[in-house]
């Protein structure tokens, strides 16, 4: 298991407040997709650490049809031509990172928790405490992550048609700690 905290990525599909189960008869989790831009300046350590679960989990030869939880945001659909995801994904990767616990939630400088409903939604920037761990349960072999707690950095536009748009609204920066993501676009090389 390789720790790692994931700066000034975007939180998407948060389910933080109350657990959900993703599907009829599994365990409720607590989860958030992480959006990390393709030019982030931790993408060589978030693949290296996938890499790592991988090989700890099953050895130097990966199994066929290992599942890799990084997904390309910019995937088009071969039937329709258009994009899987809505373009708040565009130009970037995304990973989902899940939880059996409740999941701690601080804000900005004071590092307060999380009280505001408002802290829950989708569209917020934070630093993500997450862990990789590989899995091999009823067949499905994989790469996951586990999701630790989350810092609220700046305050985003809400995802998933948000009640008032906030566009409207003049962004407020939650801490100043947002780092600047940058870096070259890593190569196309398989994570495994």
């Amino acid at each position: 298991m390789t720790r790692l905290t994931l700066n000034g990525v975007r939180l998407a599909f948060c389910h933080l407040d109350q657990p959900r189960a993703a599907a009829e008869g599994a365990a409720p989790k607590y989860s958030a997709v992480l959006i990390v831009p393709k030019d982030h300046a931790q993408l060589d350590e978030l693949k290296n650490a996938i890499r790592e679960a991988a090989t700890e989990k099953f050895g130097a030869k990966k199994p066929a049809g290992l599942k890799n939880p990084m997904r390309d945001g910019d995937e088009i659909d071969a039937e329709t031509s258009e994009r899987v995801k809505g373009p708040e994904f565009a130009n970037a990767y995304y990973v989902s990172a899940t939880s059996k616990k409740p999941v701690e939630i601080i804000v900005g400088k004071s590092k307060a928790p999380a009280s505001d409903p408002d802290h829950y939604r989708s569209g917020h920037y934070a630093s993500v405490k997450v862990a990789t761990f590989g899995y091999d349960v009823s067949g499905s072999k994989g790469v996951a992550l586990g999701l630790n707690s989350i810092w609220l950095t700046k305050r985003g536009e809400p995802l998933g048609g948000a009640a008032e748009p906030w566009a409207e609204v003049e962004a407020e920066d939650f801490s100043g700690v947002l780092q600047k993501v940058a870096g070259q676009a890593p190569s196309d090389d398989d994570i495994f």
